[in-house]
C-alpha cells in the first residue's frame, strides 16, 4: 500500500477511472460498513470483474498500483472464505475533503 501518495495523485486517478470514482463513493454511502465485490456492483451498475480491477487492479485495464486498496483508500477484510472492502480513514476524508 502507498501511503506516501499525496490526495492530489488520487484525486488525479479517480478522475481518469469512473469505476473507481464510482466504488469509493459507494463505500462511502454505506462507511463504516465493507461490502462484498458482488454487492457493490449489483449497487453501481458496474460488471463485477471491472469492480475488482478498480479495487485491487488488474491485468493491463487497471493498474494495480493505481487501485484503490494500493492508494490505501480502501481495505480489504478476510472473514473466512469471503473477502470485503471498506473505506478507510483517509478514504473518508479524502471524499469529505473533495465534497467542500
Amino acid at each position: 500500500m502507498t501511503e506516501d501518495l499525496g490526495f492530489e495523485e488520487i484525486i488525479r486517478s479517480l478522475r481518469r477511472s469512473r469505476v473507481r470514482t464510482e466504488i469509493i463513493m459507494y463505500l462511502y454511502k454505506i462507511y463504516p460498513r465493507a461490502s462484498y465485490p458482488a454487492e457493490i456492483a449489483r449497487n453501481t451498475g458496474i460488471d463485477p470483474t471491472n469492480i475488482l480491477g478498480g479495487l485491487r487492479g488488474m491485468g493491463t485495464r487497471f493498474d494495480a498500483s493505481n487501485s484503490l486498496v494500493e492508494q490505501g483508500v480502501v481495505e480489504k477484510i478476510e472473514r473466512g472464505k469471503t473477502t470485503y472492502y471498506r473505506l478507510t480513514e483517509r478514504g473518508k476524508m479524502l471524499i469529505e475533503s473533495m465534497k467542500s
